[in-house]
C-alpha cells in the first residue's frame, strides 16, 4: 500500500484524528441514535474527549501528515473506566454534545460495559478510516498490526460493533460473533478472538 505509514499517536494529533473518526463512525447506527444524523460535531467532541481519556495503545494511518484512520486498544481491566474517570470525563461530554446525547452515550457505554469478559482479553475499539479512502486496505493494515500484538503477547480479543458488515469484516481477523445485545435499540455483535501462539 504506496504512501501509507503507521505510526503512534500523539496528543497532537487529536483534533485531526476527532475529525477522522466522526467522519467513519457518523452514519453507523449506534452513533445516528446517540447524537442524530450527520452529527459531525456531536461524534467529533465525542471522540475528542475519548482520545484524550482511553489508555492503551494509539496507532494512526498516515500519507504524509494527513490522518486517515486510527487503532486503539487496551488490556482488561483497564478497559473500563473508573467511576472518577466517569466523572472527570462528563463536564466534556455535556459541554461536547448535550445532556441528552450525554445521557444515550452513557446509557450505550454502561450496556457494552456490563457484557465485558471476565477472561483476560485486549479490548479493541474504536479503529475507523476516513470514508474517503475505504476500499484502501487502510483498515486492514491496522487489523493486522493489532493482531500482530494478540498474537505476540498470547492475548484473546475482544470488541463490539453496531454494523453487520463489520462483523464480517472481523471474521477475517479470526474474530467470532460470542453474543448480541441491544445498545439504545440497535444490534450490537460481540465479538471474541481467541488467544494464539506467535508461532501459529
Amino acid at each position: 500500500m504506496s504512501g501509507i505509514s503507521i505510526e503512534p499517536f500523539r496528543p497532537d494529533m487529536t483534533p485531526e484524528a476527532s475529525r477522522t473518526l466522526a467522519r467513519a463512525f457518523v452514519t453507523n447506527p449506534v452513533h445516528l441514535v446517540a447524537f442524530g444524523p450527520d452529527q459531525l460535531r456531536r461524534n467529533e467532541a465525542f471522540f475528542r474527549t475519548g482520545l484524550a481519556a482511553m489508555k492503551g495503545p494509539k496507532l494512526v494511518a498516515l500519507e504524509g501528515s494527513q490522518i486517515l484512520g486510527l487503532i486503539h486498544w487496551v488490556g482488561s481491566p483497564d478497559c473500563q473506566f473508573s467511576g472518577a474517570e466517569k466523572l472527570r470525563m462528563t463536564p466534556a461530554m455535556f459541554a461536547g454534545f448535550g445532556l441528552r446525547s450525554a445521557l444515550r452515550v452513557s446509557s450505550w457505554l454502561s450496556a457494552w460495559s456490563k457484557h465485558d469478559p471476565s477472561e483476560p482479553h485486549s479490548h479493541l475499539g474504536p479503529i475507523g478510516v476516513d470514508p474517503g479512502v475505504q476500499g484502501r486496505g487502510i483498515g486492514r493494515q491496522l487489523m493486522d498490526r493489532y493482531c500482530e500484538e494478540l498474537d505476540r503477547t498470547g492475548t484473546a480479543g475482544y470488541l463490539e460493533t453496531d454494523k453487520p458488515e463489520n462483523a464480517r469484516f472481523y471474521g477475517h481477523f479470526g474474530f467470532e460473533t460470542t453474543g448480541e445485545i441491544p445498545v439504545l435499540g440497535v444490534t450490537n455483535y460481540l465479538m471474541w478472538r481467541k488467544a494464539r501462539s506467535s508461532a501459529v
